[in-house]
């Protein structure tokens, strides 16, 4: 989801280049149009990725052992959580994944430009 994330802004920085470029040129002027729509998608897409990554990460369970490493039995007291303070914590971890996500989104979007200025500096990829 990050890598779709990464690539739809990728996308949308290129539709917005073009039409900047573009405007007020006539023989352009037809592409204009569509170019702006595809340009509101790739940014309504880079912006859902990664609250629905975010989503997609909270459904992952951790598989490991959940047993004490002691041989000895150990005594919990059970405690009374409010359903409020369940609620909040599982909002606050959304929101902690949400962020991450959009951060490894906006990074491997920046890794993926410098790969690319780095191919054509080269010359290995040339447009």
């Amino acid at each position: 989801m990050m890598l779709a994330s990464a690539i739809c802004g990728l996308l949308y920085m290129d539709a917005v280049g073009k039409i900047s470029g573009w405007i007020g040129l006539p023989q352009y002027e037809g592409y204009v149009p569509r170019l702006q729509w595809y340009a509101g998608l790739w940014s309504v897409l880079a912006v859902l990725f990664p609250f629905l990554a975010a989503l997609l990460l909270g459904f992952v369970r951790d598989t490991g052992p959940r047993q004490s490493q002691s041989d000895h039995p150990t005594i919990l007291a059970e405690t009374a959580v409010s359903q409020e303070w369940t609620l909040a914590t599982a909002a606050l971890k959304y929101l902690l994944r949400v962020a991450i996500s959009g951060f490894a989104s906006v990074t491997l979007m920046v890794v993926l430009i410098l790969v690319v200025f780095t191919l054509e500096k080269l010359g290995v990829w040339a447009r």
